[in-house]
């Protein structure tokens, strides 16, 4: 069937197919103070949240009171509805209302070097038309494409209510959909494709069809041209 959900496996964390995950030379301690009993530590002011850094539970002087652990707590949006979009696909929107700067998701997938994946490209993938692949660091790849999560499922726009950040955490990289504005609940959602698409010259070919004023006309990298 056409309009059948594509098939992918959910993930609660990355899966590393050719290493294991490192660990960091050095720990991120906190600077930051205990706060009073019923209040959340390591704000806006937090050193560590300021470099995206996730608070190690072993180096926070907040301990369970410590808000910087977005990534190791699974916190999300969890009232998120995949669906069939008008004319792009199957799109990914939310059924609640979401504040500005809210993790909304987290992409996960994968972690394959540049090799495998153009490897994957030509073999495991060669009759697909849809990719699900995200820079990570050094060489590798977030590929969703089988395993991963519904961020998978979220579309490009040239003016997007959502970003990708890439926070660190013992060694390792995490990319998070973070809510660029308050969305209100049954809205699409949307990211700039721009931000880190492995292949690039694939995506700049692609028509957008994100209908917002400032659409660049393809989706990935920015063409200069004269509207």
């Amino acid at each position: 069937m056409a309009n059948r959900k594509p098939f992918f496996t959910r993930i609660r964390a990355n899966i590393f197919v050719e290493r294991k995950p490192y660990k960091a030379e050095e720990d991120m301690i906190c600077q930051c103070v205990r706060p009073a009993e019923g209040e959340m530590g390591c704000g806006d002011d937090c050193i560590n949240r300021m470099l995206f850094y996730e608070c190690d539970p072993d180096c926070c002087p907040c301990g369970d009171q410590c808000s910087n652990r977005r990534f190791q707590r699974k916190e999300r949006t969890k009232e998120l509805q995949v669906f069939q979009t008008k004319n792009r696909g199957w799109g990914l929107r939310t059924l609640v209302d979401i504040k500005k700067g809210d993790l909304v998701i987290e992409y996960r997938g994968e972690i394959i070097s540049h090799e495998l994946c153009e490897e994957r490209m030509c073999t495991t993938y060669v009759n697909e038309k849809n990719f699900y692949f995200l820079e990570y660091c050094n060489g590798e790849v977030i590929d969703a494409c089988t395993k991963g999560t519904e961020a998978r499922f979220i579309n490009h726009s040239c003016d997007p209510n959502c970003h990708i950040e890439k926070w660190s955490l013992r060694g390792e990289s995490h990319f998070g959909v973070f809510a660029s504005q308050d969305i209100e609940a049954k809205s699409e959602l949307f990211y700039d494709y721009n931000f880190s698409t492995f292949n690039n010259s694939v995506e700049s070919e692609q028509v957008c069809h994100c209908g917002s004023e400032q659409c660049r006309g393809t989706i990935g990298r920015k063409i200069s041209r004269t509207r």
